[in-house]
């Protein structure tokens, strides 16, 4: 199935040329009809043998509905640029012309309507001027028709050349995850809340459990039509609709989302690459009127970055008065505030930018965008954040998760980014945070992940995943979850401070250090050595080397050769220690494991 829209200036005949080819008159409104002015989005739809039925969207051409002509011209596949021969091109043409450039209409077919009020040669004045217009833009090529709304001159031509086009167009998108922007909602008696618009990306089917945005309604779809037919499943570039069970017709309008494995992310705060129509000067943090689907949401426009080539594509950051749903590669167009002059448009870049840091990420990476392609937003999006859940991307996105893979797969190859375990990761953040990690490691002693990962300012579990690698390279040693490396490995390699500390607890032998009478210097010295398992603490306070503190457990456990179990004073006479010492060994020991306490008694476990 396919979309055909009309664009064009307000009284240059776009709803009497559908009229003239469907024999449908668009114009549904009673204010529509008594002011001969399209104001909303209207619907009709023609029949080609080929092609089966094809929708056509009329939209309104007068400045002030600007939103409305979005709403109706985002979903369609051919555009109808229709421009009157007696008037020529005028700024609402050049409006709607853009509009469909911003939104990547695939094809258009500039129309010449209301030849029989003009002579051959304003006809080919007219041909002329709409060739410059075209003339350097993706439409260079376009087809053009010559026609008669009125007395149905060239109508039939304009069907056959519609027929050639609709040919051209690539098979609409069927990526397994539909979802249709609301531009009308209504109720039937009998049937309840029905809402309509153009169906993409896949196939809605009766029974399906789908949701409603905003609202994040889960909702069942209880019977689909195109065209007043009833469909057990809605096509992809259909004009559909679809009886809703589960939510009120108050409870939503037209910008709504209706989507299954829902892609979307909400956000009130996205990256964008915006293109500036003409000449026309936007200033910093301006309010804008962001018309995106068939919503329009008020926002503000930062600039994140100007090219120093002079171009009019600029990286913009668009803060929303409220959130919005959105997803990586979406089509907008950006308008003052009221929606009657159009600033550019664009499409979106990151569906959540995170303020200051990711600005200075930004600008570091802006060159990372090499082009605007899935393989580009998915590079520049792990570029920007560093390390980004592989689920996230694909979840991100609308196309088939088995079509994402397979461009996640290629950028690895390319060393475009780098994969580790289910992160994909920029390489440049990769080796800077192994350098942060292998740093923080031999700047402390026995830190554990989240300590080096809080050091390191990265996510813990991406400092997990890059541990074994750091520690394969630097030789760090993991003991018990606590990460050594160089002079904190042996007593020889240890620093002269460090070994000092442990000499004299050695000299100290049974009497040991009370860490509570240790010096500020002292006390952090000891803590490390008994991170490194050189140096045993009895009971917090209670040091010894660790060479002591093996031979006074050796001397206890030979105890229970000759008994089967020990006493205190026992204890005490194996090993010479004073009740001051030997309870807290005692203790140690059954820490270790070695011991077990049974009243008075200790046993070997």
């Amino acid at each position: 199935m396919f979309i055909i829209g009309t664009s064009g200036h307000i009284d240059h005949g776009k709803t009497s040329l559908i009229r003239a080819l469907t024999g449908i008159d668009c114009d549904r409104l009673p204010e529509e009809k008594q002011r001969e002015m399209t104001i909303d989005i209207g619907f009709a739809n023609i029949e080609y043998p080929k092609f089966g039925t094809v929708s056509v969207i009329d939209v309104p051409g007068h400045e002030r509905f600007i939103r409305n002509m979005v709403a109706g011209a985002w979903g369609i596949d051919l555009a109808l640029l229709v421009v009157a021969a007696d008037d020529g091109w005028m700024p609402q043409t050049e409006d709607h012309f853009r509009v469909l450039e911003l939104l990547g209409i695939e094809r258009i077919i500039a129309v010449i309507n209301k030849i029989d009020m003009v002579d051959d040669e304003t006809i080919e004045l007219v041909t002329a001027d709409i060739a410059e217009h075209l003339a350097g833009t993706r439409y260079a090529d376009a087809d053009l028709a010559r026609v008669s709304a009125r007395t149905g001159a060239g109508v039939d031509e304009l069907k056959q050349l519609i027929l050639q086009n609709l040919g051209k167009l690539p098979k609409a998108g069927d990526a397994g995850r539909p979802y249709l922007y609301v531009d009308r909602v209504f109720t039937s008696k009998g049937y309840g809340t029905i809402v309509t618009g153009t169906l993409k990306n896949g196939r809605f089917h009766e029974e399906d459990e789908v949701t409603v945005l905003p609202q994040r309604r889960a909702v069942r779809i209880k019977k689909i039509e195109s065209h007043f037919q009833a469909l057990a499943e809605g096509t992809p570039s259909q004009r559909t609709a679809l009886n809703l069970a589960g939510i009120a017709r108050e409870e939503i309008e037209r910008g709504a989302i209706v989507a299954r494995d829902n892609f979307f992310a909400e956000s009130g705060d996205i990256l964008t690459r915006l293109r500036i129509l003409g000449e026309r000067r936007i200033r910093n943090n301006i309010g804008i009127e962001v018309l995106i689907g068939t919503s329009t949401r008020k926002a503000k426009l930062i600039l994140a970055h100007e090219p120093d080539d002079g171009s009019r594509t600029v990286i913009a950051r668009i803060k929303f008065d409220e959130p919005w749903f959105f997803y990586p590669g979406q089509p907008f167009v950006v308008t003052h505030p009221g929606g009657h002059r159009i600033i550019g448009g664009g499409f979106v870049v990151l569906t959540e930018y995170g303020g200051l840091r990711n600005m200075r990420a930004l600008r570091a990476k802006v060159g990372a965008l090499a082009g605007f392609g899935r393989e580009d937003l998915i590079a520049f999006s792990v570029a920007v954040r560093g390390a980004v859940p592989r689920a996230d991307v694909i979840n991100s996105l609308p196309d088939n998760p088995k079509a994402i893979e397979k461009i996640i797969t290629t950028l690895i190859n390319e060393k475009r980014i780098t994969a580790q375990g289910p992160l994909l990761v920029d390489p440049a953040y990769g080796a800077a945070s192994m350098a942060a990690i292998r740093d923080a490691v031999m700047g402390a002693v026995g830190l554990n992940i989240k300590e080096i990962a809080d050091r390191c300012g990265i996510d813990p579990e991406f400092c997990r995943l890059l541990m074994p690698a750091v520690a394969a390279e630097h030789g760090i040693v993991d003991k018990d979850g606590r990460y050594y490396a160089g002079n904190a490995v042996t007593p020889d390699t240890l620093s002269p401070d460090r070994k000092k500390v442990l000499d004299d607890v050695r000299a100290k032998g049974r009497e040991g250090v009370e860490l509570d009478k240790a010096d500020d210097a002292a006390k952090g010295r000891i803590r490390e050595l008994v991170k490194l398992g050189f140096l045993v603490s009895l009971d917090g306070s209670i040091i010894f080397h660790r060479e002591v503190y093996d031979e006074l457990k050796r001397l206890v456990l030979a105890e229970f050769d000759r008994r089967d179990k020990l006493t205190v004073p026992e204890a005490k006479d194996a090993t010479g220690l004073s009740r001051k010492y030997i309870i807290p060994l005692l203790n140690r020991i059954e820490t270790d494991g070695a011991i077990k306490r049974i009243g008075d008694f200790r046993i070997k476990a």
